[in-house]
């Protein structure tokens, strides 16, 4: 039987270390509306120096098997190609 596909949205949190800009952690979100407010409330509250809202379908979770992440929305300080990634 094949496998059910599963839209994840997340928010990739970017932080400072040592003055140099790195992914933080990964926060699950149940919608893309839900994913663009969570990374704005984090920056906004400075939980993180930047943040990244995506989309991505996984065919298969235990895997990691799947499509590109989309990016919806970056707020504050996000590394070059995440910006490069918005789909407008």
């Amino acid at each position: 039987m094949p496998l059910k596909p599963i839209v994840a949205h997340n928010v990739q949190l970017f932080v400072l270390v040592k003055g140099k800009l790195a992914a933080g952690n990964i926060v699950d979100c149940k919608s893309p509306a839900d994913a663009c407010r969570v990374a704005e409330e984090k920056v906004r509250v400075g939980r993180a120096i930047g943040a990244a809202a995506f989309t991505r379908t996984v065919v298969d979770p235990d895997y990691d098997d799947g499509g590109e992440p989309v990016t919806l929305a970056i707020f504050g300080r996000v590394p070059p190609g995440v910006a490069d990634q918005l789909p407008f």
